[in-house]
């Protein structure tokens, strides 16, 4: 039979291959879906097209979903609505069809399972409209259901707003609609893309299942595709299991980006264990620290050259990465018991000295992130990713390799960064997206012969870690017109990404972290937790909800960080931060590293922006000095480190630069050269070693 979808927005969101007429089409393979919602549209606007999108088609089935922008418009009162209703009802029955009115403001579901009346997206008026719905479906005898967003309101499952969904909402509202659709077409739903994706391994699962001759991963020369990384992984995990003598172990993983990383992080999710990215640059004393609190079951090297590693494993089974993928006739570990509220990862905090904290991040968690994260950046089916970033860093193991198993498509992983590679791999690949961090990416374009290179699939590059200087985005959108540019910004604490820019709002506010993403809730609040207004400095707070459940073993630490303002909880994350009055927000510096001079709050994001705008400065970073002499009575004063481009550069022409656009307790007393910044591998520059 054909059906056809038409209505507005909520018709069409959830992205290509993601609207619930889509996800229909799959559980009905033997039926025709057609969709002709446009976003926007009121039944004024649908009448006008009710020919030629739908009648024309001569359809067996219509879902008829209008009302939500009469509602939202108030131009004509609901009368003037199911009028239009009761038009389009009847025309479609007078060829002959079936119609079924779907509704958006019945009550809905709340975690109990029990109904409750709406409130967000109506008023009287919408209850008023679906009591009239309801009178017409009786009237017309046709399928009625109140609220295809039964399931969704309230939870984590749209895009934009509580109205909207995402694919995954939009499993939900097909959940709602398959009954009635499979009573009229006699037919039985086949049982696929169900809203079960609760853990890694239920990601995995549907990827194989679904798409298992899809690209997978690409790593140098080879090549695998979602079934036949499935049977590598699944000797993974009979490997793991062996060797660490536990069906669900925790282990450890200290290596560089490989195939043999993707497998085991695959292999440790769907055993539902625990992994443990270790930082390759951790001294011994860092790791003892970290092994002793974890006790993984089992570490993964990659090679016997990782003597830090080694000599801090004591008496923890080692083995080889290239080992522990081999194929084994041991027989396959049954599926283990999986909880969202499960702990996936422990992500340890930046740091190369002092131990590092664990996060613990569950799969609920990394559900999150992935649904953020293919919204922050409109990840689609089209996709090949490139994996450059650390795989013991958050946005791989949270963002890059959910999202890819979700979306059915490939990453290609990548672990030197040098930047010819980097293009290489862009290149012969059909790289679309890129999501790394600002230095990779001024090394790019020092490249001289960048414009030999042919990125005419790259659609994004998004970067994070450390600040981005205004000169390299001007840089990058000359070499790369037609590549969107994005900053987003996240926490190891937070569970997912917070913020984003995107590319067309980095032209007026290129050094912004971005607004909000869906579902986060952040503050910038003043010394005693009140909220400051628009354009003051203070600390970013995030709602507890929006925060991991713990650092593993050692709860008392995060819990320092927690308080309580008008009975909810919230967090602090020690950054100061502003935000404009468009919901822009601005990172300032970490609240610990406050420069104060004479009294004055001094900022070293600010001054690091400003050395950065000069033509000979490729790269800054500020930090406070104790004011000696004369000038003792000020407390502290500013040292700036500098990255120039031009030997000519000197200490008194920048001065002299910051003095005409500074006030004078803000410019650097003391500027000293260097030929590169350190940093950890997430890009974050490393203060203490600035001397």
């Amino acid at each position: 039979m054909k059906i056809v979808c038409f209505g507005d927005s909520l018709t069409t969101c959830g992205g290509e291959n993601g609207r619930f007429s889509d996800i229909l089409q799959d559980r009905f393979p033997a039926h025709q879906l057609i969709n002709k919602g446009v976003g926007g549209d009121s039944f004024a606007e649908g009448l006008l097209r009710l020919e030629t999108d739908v009648l024309c088609l001569r359809p067996d089935i219509v879902l008829i979903e209008f009302g939500a922008n009469d509602w939202w418009r108030n131009e004509r009162p609901p009368k003037a609505w199911v009028h239009d209703l009761e038009t389009i009802v009847s025309r479609i029955q007078a060829i002959g069809g079936k119609t079924v009115i779907l509704g958006v403001f019945g009550d809905h579901l709340d975690d109990n399972g029990s109904r409750i009346s709406k409130e967000y997206g109506t008023d009287k008026r919408g209850i008023t409209y679906r009591s009239y719905e309801q009178s017409i479906a009786e009237k017309y005898n046709c399928p009625y259901i109140s609220n295809i967003q039964e399931r969704i309101i309230g939870e984590r499952r749209c895009w934009l707003d509580m109205n909207h969904p995402n694919e995954f909402g939009n499993r939900y509202v097909a959940d709602t609609i398959e009954p009635v659709l499979a009573e009229l077409l006699s037919d039985q739903a086949v049982p696929v893309r169900k809203p079960n994706l609760e853990t890694l391994s239920d990601l995995w699962n549907e990827a194989v299942s679904l798409s298992p001759d899809n690209p997978a991963v690409v790593s140098e020369s080879q090549h695998f595709t979602y079934g036949e990384a499935d049977k590598i992984i699944r000797h993974t995990a009979s490997n793991l299991m062996q060797a660490s003598g536990t069906s669900k172990p925790k282990v450890a993983v200290f290596s560089p980006n490989c195939i043999e990383y993707y497998f085991v992080y695959w292999a440790v999710a769907c055993m539902g264990g625990v992994i443990i990215p270790l930082n390759t640059w951790l001294k011994k004393s860092a790791l003892t620290g970290i092994l002793a609190n974890i006790q993984p079951d089992i570490i993964i090297i990659g090679s016997p050259n990782d003597t830090e590693i080694i000599s801090a494993a004591g008496n923890t089974c080692i083995v080889q990465k290239s080992d522990i993928i081999k194929e084994t006739d041991i027989p396959l570990p049954c599926p283990a018991d999986r909880s969202s509220n499960d702990v996936a990862i422990i992500m340890h905090t930046s740091g190369t000295t002092a131990t590092p904290k664990g996060a613990v991040m569950r799969h609920s968690d990394l559900m999150f992130n992935m649904t953020a994260t293919i919204n922050a950046h409109q990840f689609c089916d089209d996709d090949i990713h490139l994996l450059i970033n650390p795989m013991f860093h958050c946005t791989a193991l949270y963002s890059s390799l959910p999202t890819a198993a979700y979306t059915k498509t490939p990453i290609v992983i990548s672990s030197p960064t040098k930047p010819d590679l980097i293009m290489d791999l862009i290149q012969r690949e059909c790289i679309t997206t890129v999501l790394t961090i600002p230095s990779v990416l001024q090394q790019i374009l020092k490249l001289k012969n960048l414009d030999s290179y042919d990125t005419s699939y790259l659609r994004l590059i998004a970067y994070a870690g450390s600040a981005m200087p205004i000169k390299t985005i001007n840089k990058l959108r000359d070499r790369f017109p037609d590549v969107r540019l994005h900053n987003f910004f996240g926490l190891t604490e937070t569970i997912s990404m917070t913020h984003v820019l995107n590319s067309d709002e980095a032209e007026e506010r290129p050094d912004s972290i971005g607004r909000l993403l869906p579902f986060i809730e952040a503050h910038i609040v003043d010394k005693d937790g009140k909220e400051l207004p628009a354009n003051q400095t203070g600390e970013l707070i995030f709602a507890r909800e929006n925060v991991i459940t713990g650092y593993y073993n050692k709860p008392e630490h995060l819990e320092k960080s927690i308080f309580i303002s008008n009975g909810k909880k919230w967090f602090h994350t020690g950054d100061m931060t502003t935000k404009d009055k468009d919901g822009y927000f601005f990172i300032k510096g970490r609240k610990k590293a406050m420069i104060i001079v004479g009294g004055e709050n001094v900022y070293s994001a600010e001054i690091e922006a400003l050395l950065m705008t000069h033509d000979k400065v490729c790269e800054a970073a500020v930090k406070g000095i104790p004011a000696t002499g004369a000038a003792s009575f000020l407390g502290e004063q500013i040292e700036a480190f500098v990255v120039a481009t031009d030997d000519t550069l000197n200490e008194t022409e920048l001065r002299r630069y910051c003095f005409e656009q500074l006030p004078s307790y803000k410019v650097p007393r003391r500027i000293t050269f260097m030929s590169a910044l350190p940093r950890n591998p997430a890009g974050k520059v490393l203060k203490e070693e600035l001397k």
